[in-house]
């Protein structure tokens, strides 16, 4: 009998918030406030991201913004889900083009 592996036993899904130059840092705040003043309170200071990264060496296979955190936290439960349920090959094709360009 065959052990089942699955993507999450070598990645797992992290939401972080985004690195940004201060220019960008300090824009995106004064966006936030801007929305928050005008009656938008989605719009979020800092980018939320969800990160996925090797268990082994915490390199990085896949990066999406969001533009908020509830939809970091939407994307993050379908990610995770398919980190249980495919194993590592299906999960790189699933997600494969997905995230952020570098």
């Amino acid at each position: 009998m065959t052990q089942e592996t699955h993507a999450s036993d070598d990645y797992e899904a992290r939401i972080e918030a985004a690195e940004s130059g201060p220019l960008k840092a300090a824009a995106r705040w004064v966006v936030a406030l801007a929305s928050a003043a005008l009656g938008d309170a989605e719009y979020e200071a800092n980018e939320p991201q969800v990160v996925v990264h090797s268990r082994q060496d915490d390199s990085v296979l896949l990066r999406m913004t969001t533009s908020s955190l509830e939809e970091a936290e939407r994307l993050i439960v379908q990610i995770r889900a398919d980190l249980e349920a495919l194993d590592t090959d299906e999960f790189k094709a699933e997600w494969e083009g997905a995230g952020d360009k570098s």
